[in-house]
């Protein structure tokens, strides 16, 4: 469902995600023109001709919906593990609220990841999560400027939480190891001219929904668009994580990139550096790195595929547990049906591919370590090999 969608948002969607670099991923691709010419006197004698609408001014912005649907299939060939999951549903409202002012939240239910109790007969878990929660605010006079308060994706990388935002249907260990998903925080943006931008943000730390600790995680970007169909970011990222009393200043350097030399074509991927300072016994500091590659291609009006390659050094075993190095390559032919609308759903961020409404994905992906890490049915193993197949459906 999508009330009266605007083409002047999705023309600025497109832009924003093109051009965005590091900016805030749902804040570029949110942003809205809301200059409006058609803003009349109120009669309040009831001679006019005006009725409710025009009264409240709920038919000058709409509310819009949109959302998305998840299933998987995955096998997991190193022990025969198998099942069909039904898992995530997602709805995102957005609302104009002023000429300078917006409003995006969205609500996402998946199973837990945890099953309720030692027996496996036991009924899965579901939970309810704010995924998204932002208030944006452009100050009147300066439309190249703006500032959002919230809970969104951590502007950073090239790689997004949500499915639909994603050409492969895993995460890769970069997402997941080498930083953050999500921010809590007060973001603000500077478009100092179309190809390059500054961005700045203090936050609560690494996926922290509440502050454990009395410090903050500060950052700053920089994002530049030598081309149209070209951006460059580069993020670095300081700031206390832990519990008060036991914590530590982690550092993060991500550079992210993304090449789209034909409409149906994409390259994309990314490089970050982390560590945790002074967190070895002696005294050192614990250090992580990596980066992913991803490459995309369209090949008709219902048929695509997609290839990821990354390596994720976790040198000192502060990310994952395990000092090792991963490697994981994933090969994924896609079916398409329709195409995406307005909204946060509407484009791969930092491209102007458009999301089709209905998508099969297909998988395989192969997992590599030069230590025991991947469970398999004789324990754990150096290498494992997923099969998956996934549905995403968006509305």
């Amino acid at each position: 469902m999508h009330a009266r969608p605007s083409t002047r948002v999705a023309l600025v969607i497109i832009a924003a995600a093109v051009a965005g670099g590091l900016a805030p991923a749902v804040l570029s691709a949110q942003q809205a023109d809301t200059t409006r010419t058609d803003v009349q006197a109120i009669d309040l004698s009831g001679s006019g001709s005006q009725g409710l609408d025009a009264l409240t001014g709920e038919g000058s912005a709409p509310l819009q919906i949109t959302g998305f649907g998840v299933g998987d299939y995955a096998y997991a060939g190193r022990t025969g593990e198998n099942s069909f999951l039904a898992g995530k549903l997602a709805v995102s409202l957005f609302s104009e609220i002023g000429e300078s002012l917006w409003f995006f939240g969205q609500l996402t239910t998946a199973l837990s990841t945890e099953e309720d109790g030692a027996d496996g007969g036991d009924e899965v878990p579901t939970e309810i999560e704010i995924d998204n929660l932002i208030v944006n605010f452009t100050p009147p006079g300066a439309t190249n400027v703006n500032f959002s308060f919230g809970k969104l994706d951590a502007p950073i990388g090239f790689e997004r939480d949500d499915e639909p935002l994603n050409f492969l249907p895993t995460e890769s260990f970069n997402f997941e190891y080498a930083r953050p998903a999500k921010v809590v925080g007060l973001i603000g943006r500077w478009n100092v001219t179309p190809a390059f931008d500054l961005s700045g943000w203090v936050a609560n730390g690494w996926n922290s929904q509440v502050d454990p600790n009395h410090g903050k995680t500060v950052a700053l970007s920089a994002g530049l668009r030598p081309t149209g169909n070209t951006s460059f970011s580069l993020a670095g990222m300081y700031g206390p994580e832990g519990d008060e009393g036991d914590t530590l200043d982690r550092y993060l350097l991500t550079l992210a990139y993304a090449f789209q030399p034909t409409p149906d074509f994409v390259v994309g991927g990314e490089a970050n550096y982390g560590g945790d300072r002074h967190a070895l016994s002696d005294e050192t500091d614990a250090v992580w790195y990596g980066g992913l590659l991803t490459l995309f291609g369209r090949f008709s009006t219902h048929l695509g595929g997609a290839v990821r390659g990354e390596v994720f050094r976790d040198r000192d075993g502060a990310r994952t547990g395990v000092a090792q190095t991963l490697e994981s390559i994933t090969v994924t032919p896609v079916y398409f049906l329709g195409t995406g609308r307005q909204g946060i759903f509407a484009n791969v961020e930092h491209t102007t591919f458009r999301i089709p409404r209905f998508q099969i994905r297909a998988g395989i992906r192969y997992n590599h370590s030069d230590e025991p890490f991947f469970e398999a049915s004789d324990g754990e193993s150096t290498w494992d090999i997923i099969y998956l197949a996934e549905l995403v459906i968006t509305f």
